[in-house]
């Protein structure tokens, strides 16, 4: 009889488990693999509508003589850009991409994405050696087209920012922290913490 207390636990604790078991869970994996599954089987839709964006290298100041190797080939980098396919897809998975516009599409959709990351940044680094050689003006300019075209490059934000401020433009810097809370960056939350505290200080 000594024994019945212990089996009576084990077998509950069996039955417990079968139950528990039997509860249907949601699997994260399998839940991606599905959803997956149904982009990758997505057709190609049309995509010749999407907002494309198109470099104005005409109006940008690309000709900023600075004899810099690295400047330079920023120069070129952004003048290249003026016939490429350019998105910004920022916070949009490949998964999401090809859900909403197809699988077929999806080469074109990242090279166009990677087109924009690409901008972006070299806009960014042109414009820092602007600012550094003393053509603040010029700087502004490119800082203003990148934030135009939805850059969360935090780079740029500051730079431009800076520029503001040098100027005794602090209603401008109210109109980057409006710009950057439009903006899907996980660096969004920080853009907008800087920008308030170099306007503060």
């Amino acid at each position: 009889m000594r024994f019945t207390v212990p089996i009576i636990i084990i077998a509950f604790s069996i039955i417990f488990k079968l139950i528990v078991n039997r509860e249907p869970k949601n699997d994260p994996d399998a839940e991606f693999l599905e959803l997956e599954r149904k982009a990758n089987l997505t057709p190609r839709k049309d995509i010749s509508g999407l907002p494309y964006i198109k470099v104005p290298v005409e109006s940008l100041p690309l000709d900023v003589p600075i004899e810099r190797e690295e400047t330079k080939e920023r120069q070129d980098i952004i003048r290249s850009m003026q016939d490429k396919q350019i998105l910004n897809l920022t916070g949009r998975t490949n998964t999401e991409l090809k859900l909403e516009y197809g699988a077929p599409n999806i080469n074109i959709l990242s090279a166009a994405d990677s087109n924009y990351t690409r901008l972006v940044q070299t806009i960014s680094y042109l414009a820092s050696d602007y600012a550094d050689a003393g053509y603040k003006k010029e700087a502004q300019t490119l800082l203003e087209y990148g934030i135009s075209i939805g850059t969360d490059s935090k780079k740029t934000y500051l730079l431009l920012a800076s520029i503001y401020k040098e100027n005794g433009d602090l209603d401008k810097i109210s109109d980057l922290i409006a710009s950057a809370e439009n903006t899907e960056s996980l660096l969004k939350d920080s853009i907008i913490h800087s920008l308030n505290e170099l306007r503060s200080s």
